[in-house]
Parts: structure tokens; sequence; C-alpha cells
């Protein structure tokens, strides 16, 4: 009889490794989606991370071109603004494709108290970067003085 017993109480374990096993499989789930959710995070904040770095040098790209075009070689600097409102598009077989850099440019004259009169420029470039659905833009900025 004492055998009986036992045989009863093995029956009655069947039902709880089930409930264990549905446990252990939707504790592992939950795990695979949260790490997939990490994975996707993860991926997302590096494309951006890439994205932010190449819209920056598209934007310094794009001042050191119109800082050649104020400053150019062995000729008098411009007055003017006259880099204001240029696009630069780069191109498709370099590191900067699908970017663009804006320039906007502002000018002020002063004089100052010896009398020297001078045109003050502030250019503005934004370098913008595009892949897919994500976007990112940079702005930089530099002033300058020309003498008049």
């Amino acid at each position: 009889m004492h055998h009986n017993n036992s045989f009863k109480s093995v029956n009655k374990q069947r039902g709880n490794t089930l409930v264990i096993a549905v446990f252990v499989i939707v504790v592992l789930g939950g795990l695979v989606v949260a790490l997939a959710s990490l994975l996707r995070t993860s991926s997302e904040s590096v494309v951006v991370e890439v994205l932010g770095t190449r819209s920056h040098l598209a934007a310094q790209s794009g001042l050191e071109q119109a800082m050649m075009t104020v400053y150019p070689l062995n000729e008098e600097p411009v007055t003017d603004c006259s880099v204001d409102g240029q696009n630069y598009e780069f191109p498709e077989d370099r590191s900067l494709q699908q970017c663009t850099a804006s320039i906007s440019c502002d000018s002020e004259s002063y004089t100052n108290n010896a009398d020297e009169t001078f045109i003050h420029l502030t250019v503005t470039s934004i370098g913008v970067c595009k892949a897919g659905s994500q976007e990112t833009s940079r702005q930089l900025q530099i002033e300058t003085r020309v003498e008049n």
C-alpha cells in the first residue's frame, strides 16, 4: 500500500510541471522581447550619432567654402555677404553623401575709436544629413571682420 501513495503523489505533480514549463517559456519570451528592444534602441542611437557627426562635418565644410569666398587667395577680402543663400551639396561617392550645407550671412559696419571702419560678418552654416527616415542637422557660426 505504501507504493500506491507514492504513485498518487507523482500523478498530482504532473500538473505542476506543466505550469512551471509555461512560466519558464513566458519569462524567456519576455527576456527575448526586452533584448530585441534594447538592441533596436542601441542601433538607432548609433545611426543618430553617425548622422550627427556627418551633419557637423557638412556644416563645417560649408563654412570653409564660404570663408574661401570671403577671403580669396591673393585678392582683397569681400566686404559684403555674397555667400548669403549659397547651398552646397556633396557628391554621392563621398562620405558626406545625402548631406547639404546652407549658408546665411549678416553684415554690420562699425567704426572704432581710431576712426577705422570695419565690416563685421557673421556667417552661419547649417549642415543637414538624411538616411532613410532619420535626419539630423547641426549649425555652426563664425564671425570675422574685414577692414573697409
